[in-house]
């Protein structure tokens, strides 16, 4: 009896530790996709962003032509904290010939001015606080870019930009 009941207590012992419980698609935990697309290239636009649009113009420039920029703004559907810019700014007219920046960065849209409470605000930088960029919504395809006060800019000069 010893030799058939150790035996049939190994194979038992066995199949109970290999045997999985069966996996219906009911069972199958729910996988946030935007979560998983996120991961796959940090601070690039992706499939879970919406491009809210591409805003360009030519602002004023001290000492060149004028600054070419494009503005372009993705919204992420699932986190608001991770609505991503990318910005190029081209110098025209200089020395050099013309020279375009771009940088990215994270931004939020903030409420208020001091002239309107209401306003609403692109906030670029949101997270580097030594490099804000504020640009005021000033209807739907017109976007204004303010000073680093949040203030409208007293000038007969451009600095409107344009959603393409």
């Amino acid at each position: 009896m010893k030799k058939i009941l150790l035996p049939a207590c190994v194979i038992l012992l066995f199949i109970a530790c290999n045997s999985r419980p069966a996996t219906t698609p009911s069972s199958i935990p729910d996988i946030d996709s935007a979560l998983a697309i996120k991961t796959q290239v940090p601070g690039e636009p992706d499939a879970t962003r919406m491009l809210v649009g591409v805003f360009e113009g030519v602002l004023p420039c001290a000492d060149c032509e004028g600054i070419r920029t494009e503005l372009t703004l993705y919204q992420d559907v699932a986190n608001a904290d991770n609505n991503n810019y990318i910005l190029k700014e081209t110098y025209l007219g200089v020395d050099t010939g013309d020279t375009t920046f771009t940088s990215k960065g994270r931004w939020d849209i903030v409420k208020g001015i001091k002239t309107d409470k209401d306003a609403s605000v692109f906030f670029l930088n949101y997270d580097r606080p030594d490099e804000p960029k504020y640009f005021l919504k000033q209807d739907d395809s017109t976007i204004v870019m303010l000073d680093k006060e949040q203030n409208k800019i007293d000038t007969p000069l451009n600095y409107a930009l344009r959603k393409r």
